[in-house]
């Protein structure tokens, strides 16, 4: 009789280990939407993967440091992680959860810069003119035209 009760609960109610993996997943995009934030005003350094200075890549490993994903040195290596049995591509901006990488075309190479996005059609990254910022992933007139496409690591996936 117990164990058709837990059946029934567990029917009625859905796996609780299915929604303890939610949980961690959301906990996990939030923890790298605020280190992202924390981050924002800091200078941007050529090579930089701190916060005396970060380049775009310095930013992004750095962001993801501690969060289940170890991203390689270059923007071009991370978006080339799409390719992984484990990671994500994302194809549309409409797509993108908190804690994706996103990527755009800024220099002759396929990909040139990448960020995190953080939710609402925001994105912090780092560049050579303003540093650490939120921008928003259509701005019209540069970031907008330049979307690549996005990446999204086995640690802010649901499973």
């Amino acid at each position: 009789m117990a164990a058709a009760a837990t059946l029934i609960s567990i029917f009625m109610v859905g796996d609780p280990a299915g929604a303890h993996e939610i949980k961690r997943v959301y906990k996990e995009r939030r923890h790298i939407k605020n280190r992202a934030r924390a981050a924002i005003g800091t200078p941007y350094r050529y090579g930089g993967t701190s916060k005396r200075g970060f380049d775009c890549s310095g930013f992004s490993s750095w962001v993801f440091e501690g969060h289940g994903a170890n991203l390689p040195r270059s923007s071009a290596d991370q978006w080339r992680l799409r390719k992984r049995n484990s990671h994500k591509r994302i194809r549309k901006r409409k797509n993108l959860h908190r804690g994706d990488l996103v990527f755009h075309k800024t220099t002759s190479a396929r990909v040139g810069h990448v960020g995190v996005y953080i939710g609402r059609g925001k994105f912090i990254s780092t560049t050579s003119s303003r540093g650490v910022r939120v921008n928003s992933i259509r701005d019209p007139y540069y970031w907008g035209p330049r979307w690549v496409g996005g990446v999204r690591v086995p640690a802010t996936q649901r499973h």
